[in-house]
């Protein structure tokens, strides 16, 4: 399990909070933080985008006072957060925790919870935080890199990527060949890659990013 794991606690009963970060710090989990509101947790997510930049995971109460754990999930889902949500529930709330599941929660448990079985989600929260965060950075330097490439070289970008060799793009933009040639150098150069198979496989990975994303 990654030890480094943070788990962010949004739980209005104090000793339920405070039971659950015992328990996660005896499976090896000691960044754990305990809200008591969805409000407190809202009101201090300003100073939390360092901890968000890692691996995490919320664990949030459905029924919460003022601001529910479902409206805050809805909030959360308004601004792109990156971590999964475990929504811990009663018996009662089992068929909003499922129609959470569908609106792009991770999972859920009940009360009272099975440790182990709780320590497993959080396991498996953080290892898909990580590979949502990875994916999140690479899609932000590949963002980055394609805003280097001029308005020309875009075009040749495009006609690279549908797999046309320098004579047929010269001849499509009516440019020399070796103006092509210039422009393809140029844009490896900017996208940090080595040849146009790489070049394809990483904008593909780009698209499938944002498609999911989106």
């Amino acid at each position: 399990m990654n030890t480094d794991t943070q788990i962010f606690i949004v739980e209005d009963d104090a000793e339920l909070g405070q039971s659950l970060q015992l328990l996660f710090r005896s499976a090896g989990l000691v960044h754990s933080r305990h809200f008591s509101s969805a409000i407190e947790f809202l009101e201090a997510m300003p100073g939390l985008d360092e901890n968000l930049q890692r691996p995490g995971c919320l664990l949030l109460d459905i029924r919460l006072p003022a601001m529910t754990g479902t409206e805050l999930f809805t909030k959360l889902k308004q601004g792109h957060f990156m971590w999964p949500v475990i929504f811990m529930t009663g018996h009662g709330d089992l068929q909003m925790a499922v129609e959470l599941m569908h609106q792009g929660a991770m999972d859920y448990v009940t009360k009272p919870f099975d440790p182990m079985l709780l320590i497993a989600k959080i396991k498996k929260a953080g290892e898909l935080c990580q590979y949502r965060l990875a994916n999140a950075s690479f899609s932000e330097r590949h963002r980055a890199k394609l805003m280097l490439l001029s308005g020309h070289e875009l075009q040749v970008f495009e006609k690279i990527l549908a797999n046309m060799t320098n004579r047929e793009i010269a001849e499509e933009l009516k440019n020399s060949t070796r103006t092509i040639e210039t422009h393809r150098a140029n844009i490896l150069k900017k996208m940090s890659v080595d040849s146009a198979l790489e070049l394809a496989q990483q904008h593909e990975r780009y698209k499938l990013i944002n498609l999911v994303h989106n």
